[in-house]
């Protein structure tokens, strides 16, 4: 009974412990809780008097947001930078880009004849031209470059070519300046260069010598003729036209590009200060004008004049070349006698004479100056050089015939391998004597052996019974030397027994070296020192690019197909590989 008292007890003191325990524990959480409430209420009350203290990690990451939007100012603000730097680069380039094209010649000449550049030898030569240089356009450069002809088979811009030339020149040489100014707008400056100026005339004028050339478009557009193809004269192709036969076909006319010749040939003039000076006798007894000589002589820089032996006194003394071309009417003894007083030039000699004989003139109704030639050894017969051989002639027509250059100082670097000598209406020359007193002759050209003397009427002539045959001379040269001590001065005349020999379609012909030798001649007798610089005149007419069908469709293909198709996938795998990083 008492143990189970004990036991009793002991269970109701181990309750009572129990409770109070969990009394202890309920009364310490509300204290906690307490606790908790104020503090967080004080916490409250301080962060309304001062600025609570920030996370960490909160900072770090309102500071890295901060500096995210730097990043992306900083950026944009480069970015603008860069933008307007580039663009003010371009523009800047721009500028001097086109400053370069308006003073130097950089542009592409991209037509299959170089017609819009000029040779390197002559922008060598133009480089070293020590001068300055005005090159006038008389139009305005707008109207200029628009400027166009028409030849038989298109219409030809010109304006673009020429004014290309111009800069090409330009910009060889800094002290060469080119102007456009028309004539309506400029009248007074115009009105020095006289009443033959006209619109698109080109004036160069040089500083140093004060001279000038005026070139028009008949210079740096050079026309050449056709009849059936082949090339003819413009005296020709006139009477053609006038036939009616420009209709037809068998009559053309082509333009070709010859700015650049011109052009130096000009300059060389205006610059020379000593010009060989060329006269011609004009009109005085109806002498033709030696265009075609005048023109391969004008090419070179030498100065071409007329001059009238009746209305002077006498030939003016500084004149090097006198040329009488194809007269048709005997001279007079007075006029004869200025010319041999100017050949001797107060015994100082240093004259040249040019004689060409009328083709259709017979040599008999020429008697004062026929004999006045004789007096130095040269005489022209009457009668034709008639060509036999076939070889050398034709049978159709054989006073048409090729000629043999004799090797001389005047053959020097004459191509007579590929190119021919040819002539026609031909007289013969005999050489009276080879050396005699102080002259001197020499044979320059002849004809081939076969040839026999024709009657200058060559009226039922009958070539096997001709009275003469074989080669006959029909260039010659005589000289009259004297010396002072070892130093020669000479005087010559030179006989041509055609005008023809002279005439446009052997001058110019691309298979004739009848120019080479009369330029050679011309050169040597005055001692001029040739340039070496050959620019021949370009046609207009470009070569196109022919493709054929197969071709056009394998061009297209690659360009209109292949190649965007290419672009595009290059544009994906590249958008792609962008979003992959």
């Amino acid at each position: 009974m008492d143990k189970n008292n004990k036991n009793v007890n002991t269970e109701n003191q181990s309750e009572e412990i129990k409770e109070q325990a969990d009394r202890i524990s309920d009364s310490s959480a509300d204290n906690a809780a307490a606790e908790k409430i104020s503090a967080d209420t004080a916490e409250n009350s301080s962060a309304e008097k001062a600025p609570a203290k920030e996370n960490p990690s909160a900072k770090k990451s309102k500071a890295g947001a901060f500096s995210g939007k730097s990043k992306r100012i900083k950026h944009g603000a480069l970015s603008v930078a860069f933008t307007v730097i580039f663009v003010a680069a371009i523009v800047l380039l721009n500028v001097i880009f086109n400053m370069l094209l308006d003073r130097f010649d950089v542009a592409a000449d991209l037509s299959d004849k170089s017609v819009y550049s000029i040779d390197p030898g002559t922008a060598d030569y133009i480089a070293g031209v020590d001068d300055d240089i005005t090159i006038v356009v008389a139009d305005k450069e707008n109207n200029f470059l628009n400027a166009a002809a028409n030849d038989s088979s298109s219409t030809i811009q010109y304006g673009q070519q020429v004014s290309q030339i111009l800069k090409a020149f330009a910009a060889a040489n800094p002290r060469i300046t080119v102007e456009y100014k028309s004539l309506d707008d400029n009248p007074t400056f115009y009105s020095k260069y006289g009443a033959t100026l006209s619109a698109k005339s080109i004036i160069i004028e040089s500083k140093n010598t004060e001279r000038n050339r005026i070139i028009t478009t008949n210079d740096y557009l050079s026309p050449k003729y056709y009849f059936d193809g082949n090339e003819i004269s413009s005296t020709e192709y006139s009477y053609y036209y006038q036939m009616g036969l420009a209709g037809s076909g068998r009559l053309s006319m082509e333009l070709f590009a010859a700015a650049e010749s011109s052009l130096l040939t000009s300059i060389m003039i205006v610059t020379n200060e000593d010009p060989v000076r060329v006269a011609y006798v004009d009109g005085d007894y109806s002498c033709s004008e030696p265009k075609a000589l005048d023109t391969l002589l004008e090419s070179n820089a030498y100065t071409i004049e007329p001059v009238k032996l009746t209305n002077a006194e006498k030939i003016d003394p500084d004149i090097d070349f006198l040329i009488i071309y194809a007269p048709i009417y005997d001279f007079s003894n007075d006029d004869i006698n200025k010319i041999d007083v100017w050949l001797d030039n107060g015994g100082k000699y240093g004259k040249n004479m040019f004689f060409a004989a009328a083709a259709t003139i017979d040599t008999k109704d020429l008697p004062n100056l026929t004999s006045y030639l004789k007096d130095w050894g040269l005489s022209l017969e009457s009668g034709y050089v008639y060509q036999t051989n076939t070889d050398y002639g034709y049978e159709m027509s054989p006073t048409y015939q090729r000629l043999e250059i004799q090797e001389s100082d005047y053959s020097t670097g004459i191509d007579t391998v590929t190119k021919n000598t040819m002539g026609d209406g031909l007289k013969p020359i005999t050489l009276l004597f080879e050396e005699q007193s102080n002259y001197k002759t020499a044979s320059l050209v002849s004809s081939y052996t076969g040839a026999v003397i024709a009657p200058f009427d060559m009226e039922d002539f009958d070539p096997s019974k001709a009275e003469k045959s074989g080669a006959f001379t029909v260039v010659a040269e005589s000289n009259k030397t004297r010396f002072e001590g070892v130093d020669p001065f000479v005087s010559r005349i030179y006989a041509a027994s055609s005008h023809f020999l002279l005439d446009q379609s052997f001058l110019q012909g691309s298979g004739v070296n009848n120019a080479d030798l009369f330029l050679n001649i011309f050169n040597t007798a005055s001692g001029k020192e040739e340039v070496e610089i050959t620019v021949k005149p370009q046609s207009f007419t470009q070569e196109t690019f022919e493709i054929t069908g197969t071709q056009a469709k394998t061009i297209t293909v690659i360009f209109a197909v292949i190649v965007p198709l290419a672009v595009i996938a290059a544009g994906v795998v590249i958008i792609v590989r962008r979003k992959r990083r």
